[in-house]
Formats: C-alpha cells, sequence, structure tokens
C-alpha cells in the first residue's frame, strides 16, 4: 500500500511515518509538507494522510481537491470545527490529541483493508436511506448488498455469505423484529452481528430487538462517525471470535475442519449452493495398520491422506475428518461424475507415494438436505468396503 502523507509538522511527519511503516505490512510513505507539491505529485497513491491546515492551504483546500479526485482521504487536525463537507467525504477525521491517535490510524487502517472482504446487508424499505447507509459504507470498501424489506432480506441471506446486516425496524411484509427472530433460528450474535436503525423513540422498541438478538441499536437521524464506530467495533470482536472459534473447527492432527465444524457450520455452506456433491472417505483396513505398526504410524497416515487430499482438491472443496480413519469432502457446484474424477486423482498420488495403503469411498449428489446426502454417501462407502474395498462408488 503507497500512502502519501500531507502533513507541514516535522515531528508529526516522522512520528506517521514511522508508525505505519512499523506497525503495518507491505507499506511505503511518501511525505510532501504543501498544497504545491501535491499539485505536482504524478504518482496516484492508495490513501492520503493529510493536515487541516497547511501554510498554503489554511481551510482544507488540499482535501477538497483530492475529494473531487475521488481518493480515499484520513485528516488529521487539532481542530474539530471542520466544514461538514470535508467531514463526511473523507474516510476518517482524526483528532491530533496525543499518542493513541496513531494507535487509532493504525488500527483504522488496518480495518478498512479487512474491510474489502466483508458483505453487508442493509435493509430498509426507505430507498433515501439504503443509499445514505450505502454511500459511507462503500467509501470505507464495504461490499453492501441492499433490500427493501425482511422478506428479500431473507433471500439474499439464503444466496450470500454476509457478515453483518443492518436492518430498519418498521418495514411492510416482514419487519426488522421478524428479520432478527428468523436470522437467530440459524446465526448466532457472533456468528452473524445485527445493528437494528430506527426513529422510533420508545426505549422498549430497541430493548425488545436487543433481547431477540439484535447486537447493537442506532436511533435515526445518526452521526455518520456514530455509524463506521459501532460497524468496526462489532466486527473487531467478530474477528476475534472468528480467530478462536477456527481453532475450534481445526483438527490439530490432520489439519482439515473437524466435527465441530460439520456440526455446527457445514449446513450453512451447504444450503449456498444449488449443485453440489459429498463423498465419504475411508482408509482401507486401518486398523490392522495400527495393531501392525503402532498407533504412531498410524498418525502418520491420516496426516499423510489428509494432505494428499487438500493437495489434489480445489480450494472451494471442503475437507473434513468425519472420525477416526474416516474423512468428508464437500464439492460445491460440482456434479457426483466430476468429484469421482477427483477421487481418482487422489489415488494416483497415493499409488505414488511410499507408504502403502488404499481407501474406499461413497459419492453422492442425490438428497435434498445435508443429513440425506450424507447418509446416501455413507451407505456406498459401506457398499464398496463390501466388496471388497479400494473402490468408489457413486450408485
Amino acid at each position: 500500500m503507497d500512502i502519501l502523507i500531507i502533513e507541514d509538522n516535522k515531528t508529526y511527519q516522522k512520528a506517521i511515518k514511522y508508525y505505519l511503516e512499523k506497525n503495518l505490512l507491505f507499506v511505503n510513505c511518501k511525505i510532501i509538507s504543501s498544497f504545491s507539491e501535491l499539485k505536482n505529485q504524478q504518482k496516484n497513491y492508495d490513501l492520503y494522510i493529510c493536515d487541516y491546515n497547511l501554510e498554503d492551504a489554511p481551510n482544507g483546500e488540499h482535501i477538497k481537491q483530492l475529494i473531487s479526485q475521488k481518493k480515499d482521504v484520513i485528516v488529521l487536525t487539532k481542530y474539530e470545527n471542520v466544514s461538514d463537507f470535508i467531514r463526511n467525504n473523507v474516510l476518517e477525521f482524526i483528532l491530533k490529541e496525543d499518542h493513541s491517535m496513531l494507535d487509532y490510524l493504525v488500527k483504522f487502517i488496518k480495518r478498512i483493508i479487512k474491510n474489502k472482504n466483508i458483505y453487508v446487508l442493509v435493509v430498509d424499505d426507505s430507498l433515501l436511506i439504503r443509499k445514505h447507509i450505502t454511500n459511507i459504507l462503500s467509501k470505507l470498501k464495504f461490499n453492501v448488498i441492499e433490500a427493501h424489506d425482511g422478506e428479500y432480506a431473507i433471500k439474499l441471506l439464503q444466496k450470500n455469505q454476509i457478515d453483518i446486516v443492518i436492518t430498519d425496524l418498521l418495514m411492510p411484509n416482514l419487519n426488522g423484529n421478524d428479520l432478527i427472530k428468523h436470522i437467530r433460528k440459524k446465526y448466532t450474535m457472533s456468528e452473524l452481528p445485527i445493528i437494528v436503525i430506527s426513529s422510533q423513540d420508545e426505549k422498549k422498541e430497541f430493548i425488545k430487538s436487543l433481547k431477540l438478538g439484535a447486537n447493537d441499536f442506532l436511533k435515526k437521524p445518526f452521526l455518520k462517525d456514530e455509524l463506521v464506530l459501532r460497524i468496526h467495533n462489532i466486527l473487531d470482536l467478530y474477528d476475534s471470535y472468528k480467530k478462536v472459534n477456527k481453532k475450534l473447527q481445526i483438527d490439530s492432527l490432520t489439519n482439515v475442519y473437524n466435527r465441530y465444524y460439520l456440526e455446527h457450520h457445514l449446513e450453512k455452506v451447504f444450503n449456498l449452493y444449488e449443485n453440489k456433491t459429498i463423498a465419504m472417505l475411508d482408509i482401507d483396513f486401518f486398523k490392522k495398520i495400527n495393531d501392525t505398526y503402532g498407533h504412531q504410524y498410524g498418525d502418520k497416515i491420516l496426516e499423510h491422506f489428509a494432505k494428499t487430499i487438500k493437495s489434489v482438491v480445489r480450494k472451494s472443496d471442503i475437507v473434513i475428518r468425519y472420525g477416526g480413519e474416516e474423512f468428508l469432502i464437500f464439492f460445491p457446484n460440482t456434479t457426483k461424475k466430476e468429484a469421482l474424477i477427483i477421487l481418482l486423482k487422489i489415488k494416483r498420488r497415493l499409488q505414488e507415494c511410499d507408504y502403502n495403503y488404499t481407501f474406499s469411498a461413497g459419492i453422492s449428489d442425490e438428497g435434498s438436505s445435508l443429513p440425506e446426502m450424507i447418509k446416501i454417501a455413507d451407505e456406498r462407502l459401506y457398499k464398496a468396503k463390501k466388496e471388497g474395498r479400494d473402490r468408489i462408488i457413486i450408485e
């Protein structure tokens, strides 16, 4: 990331540059100290960090020019009273109070980098309010999807991987509280945060929404900063939850997903795709391997098998240690014949390795639910083992 620092105070220049390059990876900072230098810049930067008052731009003229050029700008200043135009059209407005402003600056930049992968669902029957929120969030690099009521929001949630929901309360067809109820049937407060916005003055309504599972409540009309800070604070907690949760989801031996992921998350992914396939794989004669060579050798076989599977499957495929020596692979947008090709590649890889073992498998793309598809694939796996092992059954 290339950052241009526009600051006429040499102490601040050095401090900002040092702090950013120390705490952010892949950051290159250049410093200039005047509006005239900015006018002569030929290069486009990813981010502009600007002091509000420069000797040749006492009223933020350099910032106004950058805004007119659709640049991403963060303003640093000692003054709170600046024009609403500047405040509303920059990414962030940070007061130069003490050293903590540099901590916040780094935290904010890290957040907007992460925002590029965050999908926000904005639900409001007012087009004007939806566009207002979308405009704020888009500038902060969020991916925004809009819904005009709760019913349409539910359809979008089924088709898209949403990270946070912002919803109005009073809407036709399905109101905000009913939408919260629907979402909380599938997602916990940690899995999918919800912020409710409303013009209602009744605190009882706020409390009701929070009891139903909203993470936060924002009263209309709201300040841009208020909306941004609430979203960023929730997402910071959400990130922490995901880090902890990911550790819970990974099998420590094979480094693939475990039963916890299967039971708590796979169904949500399963429902996102119209076409999908599941394969159940089982290492042949694994008990004999353990009894003959010992459990440590058996662990090496499990590690090797998982590593081989991961080396063949695509990034979109999900590998799960189902239990013991049995593994499940979820193939999105894949038929069972296409999944068979992938499993045959895994077999060829095993034939080329130093370890001497095989696997049996059952594949299914039939079934309307995850449990049903797993059941069919597992029955075919049982059939493969009954028929002599080292084979794949798809019918």
